[in-house]
C-alpha cells in the first residue's frame, strides 16, 4: 500500500505540474516584433529635396550600424532605409522610399563613399560614389553622431544634374549585420 500511495502521489504531482501553469510562465508575454501593432520603435525624421521640391516625414526607418564593416571589405557601415526590408507600409503612411548606405572610413566611422537613392513614384534620384563601382552623379555625405543615433546630410547632383539635398535624423541605431534589413 505504501508503494501504491507513493506512485499515486508522484503521478498526481506530475499531472498538477503539467496542467497548472506556473505564475512565471503565465505572466510571460511574447516579444514585440518591430513593425507589430503597438510596438514602440525609434522614429526617423526625413527631409529630401530634389530640385525645388521637398518631401518630409517622420517614419519607421531602419537605421543600422554594421560592426563587421571595414574600410576594405565592401560592406556598408551605416545603412538607412525606408521602408525597411519586408516592411508593410500602411496606406496612411508615406509611400516614398529612400536608401542611404555609407562605407566605413579608414580613420573614422564614415567615408565619402556612399550610395543614396530616393523614389516617390514620380521623381527619383540616385547618387553613388563607391570606389570601384560606376559613379552616378556626385555628392558628399556628412555624419554627425547624436546620443543613440545620428544626423546624415547628403548634398549633390544626380547624373542628370538635378540638385539633391537630404537630411535624415535617426533617433537610434540598430546594431548588428545590416544586410537585407
Amino acid at each position: 500500500m505504501t508503494q501504491g500511495f507513493l506512485r499515486a502521489s508522484v503521478m498526481l504531482v506530475v499531472a498538477v505540474t503539467i496542467v497548472i501553469p506556473r505564475p512565471s510562465l503565465s505572466q510571460r508575454t511574447a516579444p514585440t516584433r518591430r513593425g507589430a501593432p503597438g510596438a514602440s520603435v525609434p522614429m526617423t525624421d526625413v527631409s529630401i529635396t530634389l530640385g525645388s521640391t521637398t518631401t518630409t516625414g517622420r517614419v519607421d526607418a531602419k537605421c543600422g550600424v554594421d560592426e563587421k564593416a571595414t574600410p576594405t571589405n565592401g560592406r556598408a557601415y551605416f545603412v538607412l532605409m525606408y521602408p525597411w526590408f519586408g516592411q508593410q507600409v500602411a496606406p496612411d503612411k508615406p509611400q516614398w522610399r529612400f536608401n542611404l548606405e555609407i562605407r566605413r572610413g579608414p580613420t573614422s566611422e564614415a567615408s565619402n563613399q556612399f550610395t543614396f537613392s530616393f523614389l516617390d513614384g514620380t521623381r527619383e534620384a540616385t547618387i553613388q560614389t563607391i570606389a570601384g563601382a560606376e559613379t552616378i552623379g556626385s555628392g558628399t555625405v556628412r555624419v554627425t553622431l547624436q546620443d543613440k543615433g545620428g544626423r546624415f546630410e547628403v548634398e549633390g547632383r544626380t547624373k542628370q544634374g538635378v540638385a539633391v539635398r537630404a537630411t535624415i535624423i535617426c533617433s537610434a541605431f540598430q546594431r548588428g549585420e545590416t544586410g537585407g534589413g
